[in-house]
């Protein structure tokens, strides 16, 4: 008995196929794990510390120059003191040579009585990071103040 129905099914086959395929690749694409480089995967988790208010951990990703002359209760207090608080950071995109990179946050903030009769000012801006290759390791490089 001969199966009249195989073209039928071999037919949609070769056309899902490309098309699963298609889907595929774009799911690869979409995946965090494209966007993974050293130093993001460092610039997300010192923002995720700054964001939740852990210091400690923030101030390990800072670099050696600046953790050598910036003690971590310095740190803590200069961060505590700032009217600005960060509530959110997003990673937007990075560049990178080879040992320096600027990774770039969508960053959410609050500000607490900015100015008389407004108790709280919520924003978002677009913040770079700087990052530099030291003895094989990513470190956040802020700006001199």
């Amino acid at each position: 008995m001969k199966n009249t129905n195989s073209a039928p099914i071999r037919t949609r086959a070769s056309r899902i196929l490309p098309l699963a395929c298609v889907v595929l690749a774009l799911a690869a694409c979409a995946t965090p794990g494209t966007k993974t480089h050293p130093v993001v995967e460092r610039a997300e988790a010192r923002w995720a510390a700054l964001t939740t208010g852990d210091l400690e951990t923030a101030y390990t990703f800072y670099s050696p120059g600046f953790r050598s002359s910036n003690s971590l209760i310095d740190f803590g207090v200069a961060m505590r003191a700032r009217k600005v608080k960060w509530s959110s950071a997003t990673y937007k995109d990075h560049q990178c040579e080879e040992s320096r990179c600027t990774v770039r946050f969508d960053v959410g903030y609050r500000v607490a009585r900015p100015v008389p009769g407004l108790k709280v000012w919520e924003s978002t801006a677009v913040i770079t990071d700087n990052w530099v290759k030291v003895d094989g390791q990513w470190w956040y490089l802020p700006e001199k103040q």
